[in-house]
């Protein structure tokens, strides 16, 4: 005969194993993780998406605001320099994260595009003179200028402990002067 004690216990087995009050919970707990990694891994999607369209963007801006004028003089290069920069915010622009290079390209009549004059923020310029060999005739004909505008920028993400690593985005962007066939680079 079974005693009173065994019959109890294996009660209580069948109880615990026809009960379903925890699974909610386990279920969550073996899932969580799964989410979580899922969220942060979009989050980290969606601001590398937004660093590398405001490095396009401010590509575009710097070039067109050079394209704009007829003369540029340092402190005009500086402005655009620094407008171009605060474009970036949220983003760190502290020390080389942020290169930029603003050049102005003439055709010459051998067909070489070459540099007029070219500035640069933490990225070098080009000498005077020195032929850009991506641009051809078809873009810009002989005795044409163009202004060409060059962003590297060095993004970090702010989850680094999950996520190392640094992403570098790059554009280039290219101008017609706006106002005439050149821009004036004068030293102010």
């Amino acid at each position: 005969m079974i005693s009173l004690s065994k019959l109890a216990h294996r009660l209580k087995l069948r109880t615990f194993a026809e009960a379903r009050g925890g699974a909610a919970a386990v279920e969550f707990a073996l899932i969580a993780p799964i989410l979580i990694i899922l969220y942060l891994g979009l989050a980290e999607l969606t601001l590398g998406m937004m660093a590398s369209r405001r490095t396009s963007h401010l590509a575009a801006t710097v070039g067109d605001l050079a394209a704009q004028s007829e003369t540029l003089t340092d402190a005009n290069v500086s402005d655009i320099f620094d407008i171009g920069t605060s474009m970036l915010q949220p983003f760190s622009t502290s020390g080389t994260t942020l290169k930029i290079r603003l050049s102005l390209v003439k055709m010459s009549t051998a067909n070489k595009a070459e540099v007029q004059w070219s500035d640069g923020r933490n990225l070098t310029k080009y000498a005077n003179n020195y032929v850009m060999t991506n641009i051809t005739t078809t873009q810009l004909p002989q005795g044409e200028s163009m202004v060409v505008t060059e962003v590297e920028y060095s993004y970090t993400s702010p989850f680094t402990k999950f996520m190392p690593g640094v992403s570098t985005f790059k554009d280039t962007y290219y101008h017609h002067p706006r106002t005439g066939t050149t821009v004036t680079r004068k030293a102010s």
